[in-house]
């Protein structure tokens, strides 16, 4: 079978759940088979489809559930046998939406008990009459229990049938991924550099966790013409391990939500890693094990937050927990968007939500408090610099006239923590709380200046900071 016996779960948490394990201790297969079909009709009635029994597009049969959710009409068929369904009960579904004789309407199987093997191929073979959709126990189980995921899972299900011609069982073996290379992602075209301007993957510091990362800009999501303030709009995003992330992080590129420059941080219960670029962080995720070489006692998780703005303003910041084993299970993955409105257009935000799974009912919520945070320092606090982070800019550069390449400009400062907490002494009331443990801060530079021409003196001149459903996203920043 390519979907096994029937588990059934344990009732609790919802009243769908808990009718399904109630009409499995029926000993009638067709009470059973009746009730089951008045459950699903209130299970597409939650999940907010209109419904029709006995319509006439189910004809000849009087007992099918024909259930419509925008412009797409779905065709039900429900069966508790003893055994699993054949490919007998795909030709009937087959025939009725040949009468129906509309793209608009798909087939939709629900049994129990699985599907044969040699059914379930036939179906994927022969995809293009119509396209039927199949759901077994566990998945059937899992919408009753939240009937709001209904709707994305029956877009998986009809997406993978017709773009890879595969059919989206929760019990069926899926193909093995190839593992994604790291240059599937664009590199920073930023450079971090130490004191002694050699070349670093990523910046170490002491610290702990604290979900909070160093930005070199910060939209103000609460600007725009006119009064208003910006919204948020959080997902969880069903993300497995590690490369699943990785996976989430080339969708998010693909779909054009990487704007080239994101920053990152990577922390365990010892140190933090600060770094720029989606490929960069890729390589420091998964060189997991040579960065804890140098702690004395890994945690056995750590946290990520990765930051990136959105085109038309906004950004989002992207958290999640991974165990540090050799399976990289990932606990908690979590988007959270900070807009300056809602899109006319919301095509971009739906078609990431159904790719990556995130099943639930997602709202965008205005930001009743200021978006961002802001402190200017009337006094300078000296800073003592361990690391650069530079770009190349061609602006006012004549290659005829200089010569060589463009020159390579100071953007952004590793310095020590002025506000670390530590010997008792705390931090200032206005610095954020989650980077008092961090020993040192990335900060953006005021005023640029060429790598070869060096200040003197640098200074802590104020500090912005915006909060997102998990994060603190922080832009320090630095005059000289």
């Amino acid at each position: 079978m390519a979907s096994g016996e029937g588990k059934h779960v344990r009732a609790g948490g919802s009243l769908l759940l808990a009718e399904f394990n109630r009409l499995a201790s029926l000993s009638s297969a067709h009470r059973r088979g009746y009730q089951l079909e008045v459950l699903l009709e209130e299970l597409f009635r939650r999940a907010h489809f209109r419904v029709d029994r006995n319509a006439s597009i189910a004809k000849p049969r009087q007992t099918d559930l024909v259930a419509r959710y925008g412009d797409t009409w779905y065709l039900i068929e429900a069966k508790w046998h003893n055994g699993p369904a054949d490919a007998d009960v795909f030709d009937s579904v087959r025939s009725r939406l040949d009468r129906a004789a509309s793209s608009s309407v798909l087939g939709v199987i629900i049994s129990v008990n699985g599907f044969t093997e040699s059914a379930v191929e036939d179906l994927r073979v022969r995809r293009d009459r119509g396209p039927i959709l199949l759901f077994s126990e566990e998945e059937l189980t899992q919408v009753l229990r939240t009937p709001r995921s209904l709707v994305n899972l029956l877009q998986v299900k009809r997406e993978e049938l017709i773009t890879q011609g595969r059919v989206h069982l929760a019990a069926a073996p899926k193909p093995r991924r190839r593992r994604r290379p790291a240059t599937d992602l664009p590199g920073a075209e930023a450079r971090l550099l130490g004191a002694d301007l050699r070349p670093l993957p990523y910046v170490t510091s002491g610290g702990g966790f604290g979900e909070f990362v160093f930005v070199q800009e910060l939209p103000d999501v609460d600007w725009a013409f006119g009064s208003g303030s910006g919204v948020s709009l959080d997902a969880q995003v069903s993300v497995f391990n590690e490369d699943g992330i990785v996976e989430l992080l080339c969708g998010l590129d693909s779909m054009g939500w990487n704007s080239g420059e994101p920053r990152w941080n990577i922390q365990q219960s010892g140190a933090n890693w600060h770094g720029a670029g989606a490929r960069e962080f890729v390589e420091a995720l998964r060189a997991w094990k040579k960065r804890e070489e140098s702690l004395d006692k890994a945690h056995h998780t750590e946290q990520i937050v990765y930051c990136d703005t959105c085109q038309g303003g906004g950004f989002y910041t992207l958290t999640a927990n991974i165990a540090s084993h050799r399976f990289r299970s990932v606990y908690h993955c979590h988007l959270s968007f900070q807009l300056p409105g809602i899109p006319v257009d919301l095509q971009p935000i739906r078609h990431l939500f159904e790719q990556f799974d995130a099943a639930e009912f997602s709202y965008f919520r205005p930001l009743t408090s200021p978006a961002i945070i802001r402190h200017r320092l009337v006094q300078r606090v000296p800073l003592e610099v361990v690391g650069y982070i530079v770009s190349h800019s061609d602006v006012f550069w004549d290659e005829a006239e200089s010569g060589g390449a463009p020159p390579e400009w100071v953007t952004d400062l590793v310095v020590r923590n002025p506000n670390r907490r530590q010997d008792g002494m705390p931090a200032p009331d206005e610095w954020p709380g989650r980077v008092e443990e961090s020993e040192l801060l990335v900060c953006a530079l005021r005023s640029h200046h060429q790598l070869d021409e060096p200040k003197e003196a640098y200074h802590l001149y104020s500090w912005e900071y915006a909060r997102t459903s998990d994060a603190v996203v922080l832009r320090a920043v630095a005059d000289w």
